[in-house]
Protein backbone atom coordinates (compact mmCIF):
# COMPACT_ATOMS: atom_id res chain seq x y z
CA UNK A 1 0.00 0.00 0.00
CA UNK A 2 2.98 2.18 0.98
CA UNK A 3 4.36 1.86 -2.25
CA UNK A 4 1.47 2.09 -4.40
CA UNK A 5 0.71 5.52 -2.62
CA UNK A 6 4.66 6.84 -3.50
CA UNK A 7 3.88 5.73 -6.91
CA UNK A 8 0.42 7.71 -6.85
CA UNK A 9 2.03 10.62 -5.84
CA UNK A 10 5.16 10.87 -7.74
CA UNK A 11 2.49 10.87 -10.75
CA UNK A 12 0.60 13.34 -9.59
CA UNK A 13 3.61 15.98 -9.39
CA UNK A 14 4.57 14.61 -13.12
CA UNK A 15 1.59 15.48 -13.78
CA UNK A 16 1.30 18.83 -12.63
CA UNK A 17 4.86 19.68 -13.79
CA UNK A 18 3.66 18.80 -17.36
CA UNK A 19 0.37 20.73 -17.02
CA UNK A 20 1.87 23.54 -15.64
CA UNK A 21 4.38 23.77 -18.28
CA UNK A 22 2.02 23.42 -21.23
CA UNK A 23 -0.53 26.04 -19.53
CA UNK A 24 2.23 28.29 -20.19
CA UNK A 25 2.70 27.49 -23.69
CA UNK A 26 -1.28 27.65 -24.04
CA UNK A 27 -1.30 30.90 -22.78
CA UNK A 28 1.88 31.97 -24.76
CA UNK A 29 -0.09 31.02 -27.82
CA UNK A 30 -4.01 32.49 -26.78
CA UNK A 31 -1.87 36.08 -26.36
CA UNK A 32 -1.53 36.50 -30.22
CA UNK A 33 -3.82 38.76 -31.61
CA UNK A 34 -4.16 39.20 -35.39
CA UNK A 35 -4.28 42.90 -36.41
CA UNK A 36 -6.57 44.59 -38.57
CA UNK A 37 -5.77 43.83 -42.43
CA UNK A 38 -3.68 41.37 -41.44
CA UNK A 39 -3.76 37.93 -43.29
CA UNK A 40 -4.35 35.94 -39.88
CA UNK A 41 -7.32 37.92 -39.35
CA UNK A 42 -8.71 37.32 -42.90
CA UNK A 43 -8.37 33.81 -42.22
CA UNK A 44 -10.01 33.80 -38.67
CA UNK A 45 -12.63 35.51 -40.51
CA UNK A 46 -13.12 32.89 -43.16
CA UNK A 47 -13.08 29.88 -40.50
CA UNK A 48 -15.69 31.97 -38.45
CA UNK A 49 -17.65 30.12 -35.70
CA UNK A 50 -15.36 26.88 -36.87
CA UNK A 51 -12.56 27.52 -35.16
CA UNK A 52 -11.62 24.45 -32.83
CA UNK A 53 -10.72 25.90 -29.34
CA UNK A 54 -7.62 24.14 -28.27
CA UNK A 55 -7.67 25.77 -24.55
CA UNK A 56 -10.56 24.64 -23.64
CA UNK A 57 -9.75 20.88 -24.96
CA UNK A 58 -6.62 20.83 -23.33
CA UNK A 59 -8.13 22.13 -20.21
CA UNK A 60 -10.99 19.19 -20.58
CA UNK A 61 -8.22 16.63 -20.91
CA UNK A 62 -5.86 17.64 -18.21
CA UNK A 63 -8.88 16.78 -15.85
CA UNK A 64 -9.79 13.79 -17.23
CA UNK A 65 -6.54 12.90 -16.94
CA UNK A 66 -5.75 14.03 -13.28
CA UNK A 67 -8.86 11.55 -12.66
CA UNK A 68 -7.61 8.70 -14.25
CA UNK A 69 -4.01 9.63 -11.99
CA UNK A 70 -6.32 9.43 -9.20
CA UNK A 71 -8.31 6.37 -9.48
CA UNK A 72 -5.85 4.09 -11.43
CA UNK A 73 -8.61 1.07 -12.78
CA UNK A 74 -5.97 -0.92 -14.72
CA UNK A 75 -3.60 -1.12 -11.65
CA UNK A 76 -6.15 -3.88 -10.62
CA UNK A 77 -5.89 -5.93 -13.58
CA UNK A 78 -3.55 -8.47 -14.98
CA UNK A 79 -0.92 -7.63 -18.15
CA UNK A 80 -3.61 -10.34 -20.18
CA UNK A 81 -6.94 -8.65 -18.95
CA UNK A 82 -5.20 -5.03 -19.55
CA UNK A 83 -4.62 -6.29 -22.91
CA UNK A 84 -8.18 -8.27 -23.52
CA UNK A 85 -9.87 -4.90 -22.70
CA UNK A 86 -7.94 -2.62 -25.06
CA UNK A 87 -8.90 -5.36 -27.58
CA UNK A 88 -12.35 -5.31 -26.85
CA UNK A 89 -12.57 -1.98 -26.67
CA UNK A 90 -10.66 -1.39 -30.19
CA UNK A 91 -13.13 -4.35 -31.50
CA UNK A 92 -16.47 -1.87 -30.03
CA UNK A 93 -15.18 1.11 -31.84
CA UNK A 94 -15.17 -1.04 -35.52
CA UNK A 95 -18.53 -2.12 -34.54
CA UNK A 96 -19.55 1.41 -33.93
CA UNK A 97 -17.98 2.90 -37.28
CA UNK A 98 -20.14 0.10 -39.07
CA UNK A 99 -23.07 0.82 -37.29
CA UNK A 100 -22.68 4.43 -38.23
CA UNK A 101 -21.75 3.80 -41.60
CA UNK A 102 -25.36 2.00 -42.50
CA UNK A 103 -27.36 4.37 -40.51
CA UNK A 104 -25.24 7.25 -42.82
CA UNK A 105 -25.67 5.69 -46.16
CA UNK A 106 -29.58 4.97 -45.36
CA UNK A 107 -29.50 8.98 -44.68
CA UNK A 108 -28.13 9.29 -48.34
CA UNK A 109 -30.32 6.99 -50.21
CA UNK A 110 -33.13 9.12 -51.64
CA UNK A 111 -35.40 5.97 -52.11
CA UNK A 112 -36.22 5.94 -48.29
CA UNK A 113 -38.74 7.75 -47.34
CA UNK A 114 -38.68 8.08 -43.58
CA UNK A 115 -34.63 7.43 -42.70
CA UNK A 116 -35.12 8.21 -39.22
CA UNK A 117 -37.77 5.18 -38.89
CA UNK A 118 -35.17 3.04 -40.86
CA UNK A 119 -32.60 3.44 -39.15
CA UNK A 120 -34.82 2.89 -35.70
CA UNK A 121 -33.15 -0.22 -34.59
CA UNK A 122 -29.72 0.86 -35.72
CA UNK A 123 -28.94 4.12 -34.56
CA UNK A 124 -30.61 2.38 -30.65
CA UNK A 125 -27.66 -0.28 -30.92
CA UNK A 126 -24.96 2.16 -32.29
CA UNK A 127 -25.71 4.74 -29.02
CA UNK A 128 -25.46 1.18 -27.28
CA UNK A 129 -21.92 0.75 -28.23
CA UNK A 130 -21.09 4.64 -27.82
CA UNK A 131 -22.06 4.33 -23.66
CA UNK A 132 -19.97 1.14 -23.62
CA UNK A 133 -16.68 2.95 -25.51
CA UNK A 134 -17.06 6.09 -23.03
CA UNK A 135 -17.47 3.96 -20.09
CA UNK A 136 -14.02 2.23 -21.49
CA UNK A 137 -12.46 4.40 -22.61
CA UNK A 138 -11.13 6.22 -19.76
CA UNK A 139 -9.07 2.73 -18.93
CA UNK A 140 -7.93 1.83 -22.41
CA UNK A 141 -6.55 4.86 -22.69
CA UNK A 142 -4.34 4.47 -19.13
CA UNK A 143 -3.08 0.90 -20.70
CA UNK A 144 -2.22 1.99 -23.97
CA UNK A 145 -0.28 4.73 -22.06
CA UNK A 146 1.50 2.26 -19.36
CA UNK A 147 2.22 0.03 -22.16
CA UNK A 148 4.24 2.70 -24.63
CA UNK A 149 5.21 4.41 -21.30
CA UNK A 150 7.00 0.44 -20.33
CA UNK A 151 8.55 0.06 -24.08
CA UNK A 152 9.87 3.86 -23.59
CA UNK A 153 11.59 2.85 -20.57
CA UNK A 154 12.91 -0.23 -22.13
CA UNK A 155 14.24 2.04 -25.11
CA UNK A 156 16.08 4.17 -22.53
CA UNK A 157 13.75 6.95 -22.47
CA UNK A 158 13.18 7.54 -19.24
CA UNK A 159 14.75 8.87 -15.82
CA UNK A 160 14.64 7.19 -12.65
CA UNK A 161 12.36 4.87 -14.65
CA UNK A 162 10.11 8.01 -15.02
CA UNK A 163 9.32 8.75 -19.16
CA UNK A 164 8.74 12.68 -19.05
CA UNK A 165 6.76 13.61 -20.29
CA UNK A 166 4.26 11.17 -19.61
CA UNK A 167 2.28 9.21 -22.41
CA UNK A 168 -1.40 11.23 -22.27
CA UNK A 169 -3.58 10.66 -25.03
CA UNK A 170 -7.33 11.17 -25.89
CA UNK A 171 -9.50 8.73 -28.21
CA UNK A 172 -11.42 11.61 -29.36
CA UNK A 173 -13.38 12.44 -32.70
CA UNK A 174 -10.18 15.22 -34.36
CA UNK A 175 -11.01 18.77 -35.51
CA UNK A 176 -10.18 19.35 -38.92
CA UNK A 177 -7.02 21.92 -39.90
CA UNK A 178 -6.50 24.82 -42.40
CA UNK A 179 -3.10 24.40 -43.88
CA UNK A 180 -2.17 27.56 -45.82
CA UNK A 181 0.41 27.97 -48.29
CA UNK A 182 2.35 30.49 -50.65
CA UNK A 183 0.99 30.08 -54.25
CA UNK A 184 4.55 30.78 -55.82
CA UNK A 185 5.60 28.08 -53.83
CA UNK A 186 5.44 25.10 -51.83
CA UNK A 187 5.81 26.63 -47.82
CA UNK A 188 3.18 25.56 -45.60
CA UNK A 189 2.78 29.45 -43.37
CA UNK A 190 0.05 28.51 -41.27
CA UNK A 191 -2.40 25.60 -39.85
CA UNK A 192 -5.61 26.53 -37.85
CA UNK A 193 -7.66 23.98 -35.92
CA UNK A 194 -11.23 24.06 -37.19
CA UNK A 195 -14.29 22.11 -35.68
CA UNK A 196 -14.55 18.13 -35.91
CA UNK A 197 -17.16 16.94 -38.23
CA UNK A 198 -16.68 19.65 -40.51
CA UNK A 199 -18.66 18.76 -43.84
CA UNK A 200 -17.30 19.08 -47.32
CA UNK A 201 -18.90 22.10 -48.61
CA UNK A 202 -17.82 24.18 -45.63
CA UNK A 203 -14.41 23.19 -46.34
CA UNK A 204 -14.74 24.21 -49.88
CA UNK A 205 -16.46 27.64 -48.46
CA UNK A 206 -13.40 28.31 -45.96
CA UNK A 207 -10.62 27.26 -48.46
CA UNK A 208 -11.96 29.81 -51.24
CA UNK A 209 -12.69 32.63 -49.11
CA UNK A 210 -8.79 32.31 -47.73
CA UNK A 211 -7.68 32.42 -51.16
CA UNK A 212 -9.81 34.98 -52.15
CA UNK A 213 -8.92 37.32 -49.33
CA UNK A 214 -5.43 36.23 -48.60
CA UNK A 215 -4.08 34.79 -52.41
CA UNK A 216 -2.92 31.86 -50.41
CA UNK A 217 -3.56 28.09 -50.95
CA UNK A 218 -5.71 26.55 -48.70
CA UNK A 219 -6.57 23.40 -47.70
CA UNK A 220 -8.60 21.75 -44.88
CA UNK A 221 -7.13 18.44 -44.14
CA UNK A 222 -8.48 15.83 -41.64
CA UNK A 223 -5.48 14.01 -39.31
CA UNK A 224 -4.91 11.44 -37.83
CA UNK A 225 -3.86 12.91 -34.14
CA UNK A 226 -2.20 16.24 -32.98
CA UNK A 227 0.24 16.60 -30.59
CA UNK A 228 -1.48 18.33 -27.85
CA UNK A 229 -1.41 17.83 -24.03
CA UNK A 230 -3.15 15.23 -24.12
CA UNK A 231 -2.63 14.14 -27.47
CA UNK A 232 -5.46 14.13 -29.50
CA UNK A 233 -5.63 10.45 -31.25
CA UNK A 234 -8.71 9.82 -34.15
CA UNK A 235 -11.38 7.28 -32.99
CA UNK A 236 -10.35 3.97 -34.70
CA UNK A 237 -10.31 -0.12 -34.05
CA UNK A 238 -6.88 -0.37 -36.26
CA UNK A 239 -4.84 -1.03 -32.64
CA UNK A 240 -1.61 -1.18 -34.22
CA UNK A 241 -2.30 1.93 -35.96
CA UNK A 242 -3.54 3.18 -32.84
CA UNK A 243 -0.45 2.27 -31.29
CA UNK A 244 1.57 3.94 -33.41
CA UNK A 245 -0.09 7.12 -33.86
CA UNK A 246 0.16 7.63 -30.45
CA UNK A 247 3.74 7.20 -29.80
CA UNK A 248 3.84 9.42 -33.23
CA UNK A 249 2.35 12.33 -30.76
CA UNK A 250 4.42 11.36 -28.06
CA UNK A 251 7.33 12.03 -29.95
CA UNK A 252 6.47 15.21 -30.77
CA UNK A 253 5.71 16.33 -27.24
CA UNK A 254 9.21 14.70 -26.51
CA UNK A 255 10.54 16.55 -28.75
CA UNK A 256 8.79 20.03 -27.77
CA UNK A 257 10.95 20.42 -24.52
CA UNK A 258 14.23 20.01 -27.21
CA UNK A 259 15.23 22.28 -30.29
CA UNK A 260 13.82 21.01 -32.54
CA UNK A 261 10.54 20.74 -31.31
CA UNK A 262 10.28 24.18 -30.09
CA UNK A 263 11.34 25.82 -33.27
CA UNK A 264 8.72 23.67 -35.25
CA UNK A 265 6.48 26.94 -35.88
CA UNK A 266 9.60 28.53 -37.01
CA UNK A 267 9.17 29.25 -40.91
CA UNK A 268 11.19 26.88 -42.01
CA UNK A 269 9.67 23.69 -44.08
CA UNK A 270 12.63 21.73 -43.29
CA UNK A 271 12.48 22.19 -39.51
CA UNK A 272 9.07 20.63 -40.05
CA UNK A 273 10.12 17.90 -42.42
CA UNK A 274 12.63 16.47 -39.79
CA UNK A 275 10.03 16.78 -37.10
CA UNK A 276 7.42 15.17 -38.86
CA UNK A 277 9.45 12.22 -40.29
CA UNK A 278 11.24 11.56 -36.93
CA UNK A 279 7.97 11.26 -35.32
CA UNK A 280 6.85 8.91 -38.24
CA UNK A 281 9.73 6.79 -37.71
CA UNK A 282 9.68 6.61 -33.78
CA UNK A 283 5.41 6.08 -33.87
CA UNK A 284 6.24 3.06 -35.96
CA UNK A 285 8.95 1.72 -34.33
CA UNK A 286 7.59 2.39 -30.89
CA UNK A 287 4.09 1.03 -32.31
CA UNK A 288 5.39 -2.45 -33.38
CA UNK A 289 7.08 -3.43 -30.24
CA UNK A 290 4.41 -2.69 -28.61
CA UNK A 291 2.01 -5.00 -30.65
CA UNK A 292 5.01 -7.99 -30.69
CA UNK A 293 5.27 -7.20 -26.65
CA UNK A 294 1.37 -7.26 -25.89
CA UNK A 295 -0.94 -8.20 -28.73
CA UNK A 296 1.25 -10.55 -30.85
CA UNK A 297 -1.64 -12.73 -32.19
CA UNK A 298 -3.25 -9.73 -33.33
CA UNK A 299 -0.35 -8.55 -35.15
CA UNK A 300 -0.03 -11.78 -36.34
CA UNK A 301 -3.69 -11.78 -37.36
CA UNK A 302 -3.42 -8.17 -39.02
CA UNK A 303 -0.60 -7.74 -40.70
CA UNK A 304 1.61 -10.92 -40.31
CA UNK A 305 4.71 -9.11 -42.50
CA UNK A 306 5.61 -6.85 -39.60
CA UNK A 307 6.21 -9.60 -36.71
CA UNK A 308 9.84 -9.96 -37.62
CA UNK A 309 11.25 -6.47 -37.38
CA UNK A 310 13.45 -5.40 -40.30
CA UNK A 311 15.85 -3.15 -40.29
CA UNK A 312 15.44 0.12 -41.95
CA UNK A 313 17.09 0.67 -45.64
CA UNK A 314 19.34 3.74 -46.52
CA UNK A 315 17.50 5.74 -48.48
CA UNK A 316 19.23 7.51 -51.64
CA UNK A 317 20.59 10.48 -50.53
CA UNK A 318 20.46 11.86 -53.34
CA UNK A 319 17.08 11.37 -55.18
CA UNK A 320 16.85 12.52 -58.87
CA UNK A 321 13.59 13.88 -60.86
CA UNK A 322 12.90 10.36 -61.21
CA UNK A 323 10.39 8.67 -58.96
CA UNK A 324 12.04 5.66 -56.83
CA UNK A 325 10.76 2.44 -58.94
CA UNK A 326 7.95 1.07 -57.87
CA UNK A 327 7.33 -2.85 -56.92
CA UNK A 328 5.08 -3.76 -59.69
CA UNK A 329 6.40 -1.44 -62.46
CA UNK A 330 2.83 -2.62 -64.27
CA UNK A 331 0.81 -0.99 -61.86
CA UNK A 332 -0.77 2.63 -61.14
CA UNK A 333 1.87 3.72 -58.29
CA UNK A 334 -0.06 7.13 -56.37
CA UNK A 335 2.97 7.29 -54.27
CA UNK A 336 4.91 7.96 -58.05
CA UNK A 337 2.26 9.99 -59.14
CA UNK A 338 1.95 12.55 -56.98
CA UNK A 339 6.45 12.54 -56.85
CA UNK A 340 6.38 13.74 -60.71
CA UNK A 341 3.78 15.80 -59.76
CA UNK A 342 5.29 17.66 -57.58
CA UNK A 343 8.91 17.90 -59.32
CA UNK A 344 6.80 19.66 -62.19
CA UNK A 345 4.97 21.88 -59.81
CA UNK A 346 8.50 22.96 -58.52
CA UNK A 347 9.82 23.57 -61.83
CA UNK A 348 6.77 25.92 -62.73
CA UNK A 349 7.18 27.62 -59.34
CA UNK A 350 10.37 28.30 -59.66
CA UNK A 351 10.00 29.52 -62.99
CA UNK A 352 7.25 32.07 -61.67
CA UNK A 353 9.24 33.39 -58.92
CA UNK A 354 12.01 34.27 -61.21
CA UNK A 355 9.65 36.38 -63.07
CA UNK A 356 8.64 38.37 -60.36
CA UNK A 357 11.84 38.79 -59.26
CA UNK A 358 12.70 40.04 -63.09
CA UNK A 359 9.69 42.48 -62.25
CA UNK A 360 7.23 40.66 -64.58
CA UNK A 361 4.38 39.80 -62.49
CA UNK A 362 1.70 39.29 -65.08
CA UNK A 363 3.71 36.41 -66.53
CA UNK A 364 4.61 34.92 -63.12
CA UNK A 365 0.92 34.64 -62.09
CA UNK A 366 -0.04 32.96 -65.57
CA UNK A 367 2.79 30.71 -64.37
CA UNK A 368 1.27 30.14 -61.28
CA UNK A 369 -1.69 29.54 -62.98
CA UNK A 370 -0.41 27.03 -65.09
CA UNK A 371 0.60 25.00 -61.89
CA UNK A 372 -2.61 25.28 -60.41
CA UNK A 373 -4.07 23.93 -63.80
CA UNK A 374 -1.83 20.92 -63.89
CA UNK A 375 -2.30 19.95 -60.25
CA UNK A 376 -5.77 19.60 -60.99
CA UNK A 377 -5.61 17.37 -64.18
CA UNK A 378 -3.67 14.90 -62.10
CA UNK A 379 -5.77 15.00 -59.08
CA UNK A 380 -8.64 13.52 -61.51
CA UNK A 381 -5.79 11.46 -63.16
CA UNK A 382 -5.05 9.91 -59.84
CA UNK A 383 -8.87 9.87 -58.77
CA UNK A 384 -9.53 7.96 -62.19
CA UNK A 385 -7.30 4.94 -60.07
CA UNK A 386 -9.99 4.70 -57.32
CA UNK A 387 -8.18 7.82 -55.60
CA UNK A 388 -10.36 10.38 -53.84
CA UNK A 389 -8.47 13.43 -53.49
CA UNK A 390 -10.37 16.34 -52.86
CA UNK A 391 -7.97 18.66 -54.00
CA UNK A 392 -4.45 19.33 -54.80
CA UNK A 393 -2.80 22.23 -54.62
CA UNK A 394 0.60 24.01 -52.71
CA UNK A 395 -1.34 23.52 -49.86
CA UNK A 396 -1.29 19.76 -49.99
CA UNK A 397 2.19 19.31 -51.00
CA UNK A 398 3.29 21.40 -48.00
CA UNK A 399 1.39 19.51 -45.39
CA UNK A 400 1.96 16.15 -46.69
CA UNK A 401 4.79 16.20 -48.06
CA UNK A 402 6.17 17.31 -44.09
CA UNK A 403 5.32 13.17 -43.71
CA UNK A 404 8.87 12.09 -45.80
CA UNK A 405 9.72 8.67 -43.86
CA UNK A 406 9.28 6.91 -47.40
CA UNK A 407 10.59 7.45 -50.42
CA UNK A 408 9.07 9.55 -53.08
CA UNK A 409 5.56 10.70 -52.54
CA UNK A 410 4.14 14.29 -51.96
CA UNK A 411 7.69 15.10 -50.90
CA UNK A 412 9.28 15.28 -54.22
CA UNK A 413 13.05 15.47 -54.43
CA UNK A 414 13.56 17.40 -51.12
CA UNK A 415 16.53 15.41 -49.48
CA UNK A 416 15.54 15.84 -45.63
CA UNK A 417 12.93 12.75 -45.76
CA UNK A 418 15.54 10.07 -46.85
CA UNK A 419 18.55 11.58 -44.52
CA UNK A 420 16.36 11.36 -41.19
CA UNK A 421 15.36 8.07 -42.71
CA UNK A 422 18.93 7.35 -42.86
CA UNK A 423 20.05 8.74 -39.67
CA UNK A 424 18.05 6.09 -37.80
CA UNK A 425 19.50 3.40 -40.06
CA UNK A 426 23.06 4.36 -39.04
CA UNK A 427 21.95 5.37 -35.06
CA UNK A 428 22.67 2.15 -32.73
CA UNK A 429 19.13 2.62 -31.37
CA UNK A 430 15.99 4.71 -30.93
CA UNK A 431 17.41 6.70 -27.65
CA UNK A 432 20.27 8.04 -29.53
CA UNK A 433 18.73 8.74 -33.06
CA UNK A 434 16.43 10.85 -30.57
CA UNK A 435 19.23 12.72 -29.17
CA UNK A 436 21.15 13.51 -32.12
CA UNK A 437 18.28 14.46 -34.36
CA UNK A 438 16.40 16.87 -31.15
CA UNK A 439 18.93 19.58 -32.27
CA UNK A 440 19.13 19.65 -35.50
CA UNK A 441 17.72 22.71 -37.04
CA UNK A 442 18.74 22.60 -40.87
CA UNK A 443 19.60 20.29 -43.72
CA UNK A 444 23.35 20.78 -43.21
CA UNK A 445 23.30 19.75 -39.47
CA UNK A 446 21.02 16.77 -40.99
CA UNK A 447 23.54 15.87 -43.29
CA UNK A 448 26.52 15.84 -41.14
CA UNK A 449 24.73 14.17 -38.44
CA UNK A 450 24.26 10.69 -40.53
CA UNK A 451 28.13 11.52 -41.67
CA UNK A 452 28.93 11.43 -38.08
CA UNK A 453 26.99 7.77 -37.48
CA UNK A 454 27.68 6.30 -40.65
CA UNK A 455 31.43 6.58 -40.08
CA UNK A 456 31.15 5.10 -36.36
CA UNK A 457 29.03 2.02 -37.68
Amino acid sequence: MQKSRRRLLKRIIVAVALSAFFAVMALLISQEYPVPGDPDTKISRAMGKDVFDFIAWMGEGWIEKAGQIAAPAEDYLTDEQRSQLVLHFTRLMNDWSDLEGQVRRVYADSAVKDPEAATQDLRTKRDSLRTEIERLRPTAEAIIQQQISNVLVDEGLATGGEVFPPVAARITPLPYILITSARDEIRRIDGEGLQAGLTVDEAERIETQVLSATNRSALVVPIGGLAAYPTMILETGDLTWLLQTIAHEWTHNWLYLRPLGYSYLADSQTIRTINETVASISGDELGLKVMRRYYLDTLKQEYPDLVEPKPLEVPDLNPSTQPPPARDPTAFSVNNALYETRVKVEDLLSVARNLKQAGQPAEAEAKIVEAEKYMEERRQFINSHGYGIRKLNQAFFAFYGAYADQPGGAAGTDPTGPNVVALRAYSPSLRQFLDRVSSVLTLEDLQKAVAEFKAQR
